[in-house]
């Protein structure tokens, strides 16, 4: 995946150890237009009034490795229903792959189709070039702890009652400081992309790998990166997403409405050629 962060700074504590009646604080980060962030904040729902305002759609982009041995090829799987709309591995559903692969040795403990898929994200149209960044600190009690399926389950708004929200910072995106990085794969061989768009609305952005702490939040606008990052074979950057001290920032996806379309993508990466990527087939397939 592209936006690796560094490694962790603070240890995370427990949530299930952590004193409930505690109060903890935590970082939000909103991406509207200028006049719709909140200067004085009254509360956690103008920022995500302010949040539904800003990314309105998303690309859903799924990577898959061809197995080895495969002879098969993108026509074949889209033939078979087995690269669909859905966006599920196709070497999977496919028994032709399915015994290709199998003579591939395994790798300890990891099965197969977990190898296969090497990328599995939501990427946020985040307009860079327009859109400002609002940097809020929130605070309050911790929730009762509950177990977290995944990063959405980790934000501030579900396990902190928010009492207290203060502007820390403002500013337009362009003004930040750019990074590039790598999206697509580098090392050799052959690959499948699935890429779905989609109509979402988002909570606002926070830090998962730390959500919430104890000692009081700090931001300074040097923190703060936007990533963008070549996609396939476009010949212009895209804005894949922020970092704030080198933590990527999630925008929870509250609700989504995909498109009843997917485009499946069979290409190839030869680092050794003068164009190292290639791609090989397209094809648009759609929801019965």
């Amino acid at each position: 995946m592209p936006l690796q962060s560094r490694p962790e700074l603070f240890p995370q504590q427990d949530p299930a150890s952590a004193d409930p009646r505690s109060t903890a604080e935590a970082l939000l980060f909103v991406v509207a237009p200028e006049a719709a962030l909140p200067q004085d904040p009254g509360s956690v729902e103008e920022l995500e009034q302010a949040q539904r305002l800003g990314i309105g759609s998303a690309m859903a982009l799924r990577m898959f490795r061809s197995p080895a041995h495969w002879q098969g090829s993108l026509d074949d799987l889209v033939s078979e229903g087995c690269a669909d709309v859905q966006g599920l591995d196709p070497f999977a559903l496919s028994a032709a792959a399915s015994a290709s692969a199998a003579v591939v040795s395994a790798e300890p403990g990891q099965p197969p189709e977990r190898r296969r898929l090497i990328c599995d994200a939501v990427v946020p149209h985040l307009e860079a070039r327009s859109h400002w960044l609002g940097v809020y600190a929130v605070s309050g009690a911790r929730a009762a702890a509950m177990p977290a399926r995944n990063d959405a389950d980790r934000h501030p708004i579900h396990s902190l009652a928010i009492d207290s929200v203060r502007c820390l910072d403002r500013f337009a995106l362009r003004e930040a400081d750019n990074e590039t990085c790598w999206f697509y794969p580098t090392d050799d061989g052959s690959f499948l992309a699935w890429e779905n768009q989609r109509r979402v609305e988002t909570l606002p952005g926070f830090l998962p790998e730390r959500p919430v702490q104890e000692e009081p939040v700090v931001f300074q606008r040097s923190d703060l990166r936007v990533l963008w990052s070549l996609m396939a074979d476009d010949l212009a950057l895209t804005c894949v997403g922020l970092t704030c001290r080198g933590r990527r920032i999630e925008w929870p996806v509250h609700r989504s409405q995909p498109e009843p379309f997917a485009t499946w993508t069979a290409f190839a990466v030869d680092s050794a050629a003068e164009t190292t990527y290639s791609e090989l087939a397209a094809i648009t397939v759609f929801q019965n």
